[in-house]
């Protein structure tokens, strides 16, 4: 089995981008566009030219940066984001481009590297760009925010924390497409109440600050709701490494008050250690129902993990062809037909996703890639302009707007995703399944 949080799938990722910014809608991705290219393949010159194919026939393009990894420790997390993104943006070449005009996505490979990702943002700069799409990392993507913040450009991160100044008013232009953390707490906290428990253990990754957030939230909503927080434990990369070293039955011990509560809340954040941490629950002994957010999302990693079940997971979409959104089951489907790569079709069509569902490589949260570009495109369309201040603040006055999925809203107090119904998955019995859309209030 392999699985697109590799490298591999990255690499992949880079041909998807390029191939997004053809001008020509009618013009069908090659028979080899699944191949990944070769590690040296994936920089911007190679998306330049295939979006100037027929761009001296046509409108000028609108141009987009992309600063994301195809490499390094990002290269997992950035893969689904960036396939996401691109197949968003064929399917808008596809009907007719935005104000007429193509999409041409403008691809920088930041390698997971800082200095790196600052110049990728100088040099897109130079060349006329005035939005950009970053890694969701607030430390990774904060070259590219400064960048942008000293030209006036608008950035948009298609998942992670709500973003914060890097520079004084650096945060005017920057608004995530991620759900908070606290909306993430809230909605675990009143999945749990709902379902009758009464009180958890928690599990916290204390070296993220998002999934520290997430588990404050938690607590504060499920103590007013009349729940309770008993045992609570910290852990970090260095917490996990060091298991491997005391051995399993001091692991065993450290975590066996777990299992004297109904429930275990796993806060932990996409990209982090928290599948690591639910396997050592899980191989400790503590097989008492976990509820976790999208750090737990997706199913390549689960299989081979003794214990999984019960499991109770909520996440930005469902990846099993159940989705309420007949989008986002046609996007999970071009996956396993691996049409991915090939010119989406009407995503209203009749084919049955489920009969399809076995690929083991897909991951929920991966949908905000695409909902990060049509926060852009709605703008856009709404306001008939690519100038950047114009945008946001048409995208601060967001109230329920149809996006690529689902609908969202933003204020100028508040540049990430409000009001956006989660999934709550649950895995049970073999299978995974969505069980409800949650809204979290106060969100």
């Amino acid at each position: 089995m392999r699985s697109r949080h590799g490298v591999a799938a990255v690499l992949t990722a880079a041909a998807l981008l390029a191939a997004a910014c053809s001008n020509d809608p009618s013009v069908a991705a090659p028979a080899d566009a699944g191949t990944p290219p070769p590690v040296g393949a994936t920089g911007v010159a190679e998306a330049t030219a295939a979006g100037r194919a027929v761009g001296d026939e046509g409108p000028e393009p609108v141009r987009i940066g992309v600063i994301m990894a195809a490499g390094g420790r990002l290269a997992p997390h950035d893969g689904p984001v960036l396939d996401a993104l691109a197949y968003a943006a064929r399917q808008v070449n596809s009907s007719g481009g935005l104000l007429g005009r193509p999409l041409e996505l403008l691809f920088e490979d930041s390698d997971s590297e800082l200095n790196t990702a600052y110049k990728a943002a100088q040099r897109l700069v130079d060349r006329g760009v005035n939005v950009f799409f970053a890694s969701c990392d607030p430390y990774f993507n904060r070259p590219v925010r400064e960048v942008a913040h000293d030209a006036g450009a608008l950035v948009i991160v298609p998942c992670g924390p709500e973003p914060w100044p890097t520079v004084a008013a650096g945060r005017a232009r920057v608004f995530s497409a991620g759900t908070p953390a606290r909306a993430y707490g809230r909605a675990l906290a009143e999945h749990a109440a709902e379902a009758g428990i009464g009180s958890v253990a928690t599990l916290i990754e204390g070296d993220k600050p998002e999934a520290v957030e997430m588990c404050d939230s938690f607590d504060r909503r499920f103590t007013e709701l009349g729940g309770s927080t008993g045992f609570t434990l910290r852990f970090d990369r260095f917490w996990i490494a060091a298991q491997s070293i005391v051995g399993t039955q001091a692991t065993a011990r450290a975590l066996e008050p777990a299992s004297r509560y109904p429930a275990v809340v796993l806060c932990a954040s996409v990209g982090g250690r928290g599948t690591q941490m639910f396997e050592l629950l899980r191989s400790a002994g503590v097989a008492n129902e976990v509820l976790a957010p999208a750090a737990l999302d997706g199913v390549a990693w689960r299989h081979g993990i003794f214990g999984l079940e019960p499991l109770t997971v909520i996440t930005e979409a469902s990846t099993f062809g159940d989705d309420p959104s007949a989008q986002v089951n046609a996007y999970f489907a071009s996956i396993i037909t691996g049409d991915l790569r090939r010119t989406p079709e009407d995503p209203d069509r009749s084919v049955d996703p489920r009969a399809l569902a076995e690929v083991e490589d897909r991951v929920g949260w991966a949908v905000t890639g695409a909902e990060a570009l049509w926060i852009f495109v709605r703008a856009v369309q709404r306001t008939a302009s690519l100038d950047a201040a114009v945008l946001v603040a048409d995208i601060e006055r967001f109230q329920n707007v149809d996006l690529w999925m689902d609908s969202a809203s933003f204020s100028p107090a508040r540049h990430a995703v409000g009001g956006r119904a989660l999934r709550v998955i649950r895995h049970d019995g073999g299978a995974g399944r969505l069980v409800e859309l949650r809204i979290p209030t106060g969100s």
